[in-house]
């Protein structure tokens, strides 16, 4: 990845553009997007200029194939205009598009734009099959769109083989492991199984990782990928409790911080301003809870599209319970009462918003009867509720890294 990096920000990727040289535009369109790409042949290959990338308008172009293609087209010519006017180039695009426009008796008003401000331009259609066009159908895809994907690491036989040949490669860890081998007593702090490294804790013996960044890369993503993307404390705590290696902390902050799941869906967070009047600390676990409810933005089959999210403010402990977008105050009570109230027992105080089920008379007189005071916040500062927000926040990041967009349940 570092190498890969580097190679982006070195001179033979993007080339500087010459006014002396033919251009040559390659566009691309896909459901979600439009992607192209600038060229120009210095004599030693097609060079990158400049790449291009935007979003679909409207789901009516999405789905017309001669449309998006057309309008990828439309949108290339007119980012680069101050190039390409006034002179030859090549364009690489579907040409069945421009043959399908040409062939239409009648246009609607849209693609006779279209075609107004294409016909503005002098260029050169070449067709290209969508297998070559990798660069252009690269930049118009939708990244989000396949999600986290989940999977298992296990150390299995295939993974130790490949550590016992990089411990060769690592000069600390192989004089480290000869020294144990060949006297033990000089390393109480390690040991060897089968031709592995562990370093001895009070916990749990954990393996040592030699200096591959293939294997490292492998054990980061199951300790990150696989436990909910969160940050590099959490991270670094799970790796804890298997692995070990020079750096490892460092290594995980870099992981977490080039993370592409985590750059597209994570939240980022300011320090709020101003100072504010913190809730009373809860003396014991159950004496104060928060409540907030979260739309999780997509209905399932089973017709949840709602969560109530339940916090312990003295322990964190969170319940979530998933109920219909227009839940009643009725139904509210009856969860409330079988996933915490039967478990946990009645809390002393509710931190909650203005919602209109916590403010609603039958939500106020049970809270009579249960002898719970009420802790609302003040209109538009939802920042009163702050522990569940929090957990609002890690349940919707968690949501849209393992979920897919056409995911409905």
């Amino acid at each position: 990845m570092k190498k890969l990096k580097q190679a982006l920000i070195e001179y033979p990727v993007l080339k500087v553009a010459d006014p002396s040289l033919p251009f040559v535009v390659t566009t691309d369109a896909s459901q979600y997007g439009i992607g192209a790409v600038l060229q120009q042949d210095d004599g030693n290959g097609y060079r990158p200029v400049e790449f291009m990338s935007a979003r679909m308008p409207s789901e009516k172009v999405a789905t017309s194939n001669y449309e998006r293609e057309l309008y990828a087209l439309k949108q290339a010519l007119e980012h680069w205009k101050h190039y390409l006017l006034g002179r030859h180039f090549k364009v690489y695009s579907d040409h069945e598009t421009l043959r399908w426009l040409k062939t239409q008796a009648k246009m609607i008003p849209k693609l006779t734009r279209w075609a107004a401000e294409i016909d503005q331009y002098d260029f050169e259609l070449k067709p290209v099959k969508g297998k070559y066009n990798v660069v252009a159908d690269a930049v118009s895809r939708r990244a989000d769109y396949f999600g986290a994907i989940v999977h298992y690491l296990d150390i299995g036989k295939d993974l130790q083989q490949k550590v016992r040949e990089a411990y060769a490669q690592d000069p600390i860890y192989s004089d480290l492991l000869k020294k144990v081998e060949e006297a033990p007593e000089t390393e109480p702090d390690y040991r060897t199984t089968e031709g592995l490294l562990f370093e001895k804790t009070n916990v749990v013996d954990r393996l040592c990782i030699p200096n591959s960044e293939e294997i490292r890369s492998l054990i980061l993503g199951e300790c990150h990928d696989t436990e909910g993307h969160f940050g590099w404390q959490k991270t670094l705590a799970n790796l804890m409790h298997a692995y070990t290696w020079s750096g490892v902390k460092n290594d995980c902050i870099e992981y977490v911080r080039s993370c592409k799941v985590c750059q597209r869906n994570k939240i980022t967070t300011r320090a709020p301003l101003g100072l504010l009047r913190p809730l009373p600390i809860p003396d014991q676990p159950g004496d104060s809870v928060s409540i907030d409810f979260m739309d999780a933005g997509v209905k399932s089959r089973h017709g949840k599209s709602q969560v109530m999210v339940i916090v312990n403010r003295f322990t964190k402990y969170a319940v979530f319970v998933p109920l219909p977008s227009e839940a009643r105050t009725e139904l509210v009570i009856r969860k409330f009462f079988y996933h915490w109230v039967s478990e946990h027992g009645v809390p002393l105080s509710i931190v909650s918003d203005r919602d209109t089920r916590f403010t609603s008379q039958n939500w106020q007189e049970l809270m009579k009867v249960y002898g719970s005071k009420l802790l609302m916040s003040s209109s538009r500062h939802p920042e009163t509720n702050g522990q569940t927000e929090q957990m609002n926040k890690i349940l919707q990041q968690a949501l849209r890294m393992y979920i897919r967009p056409d995911q409905v349940d």
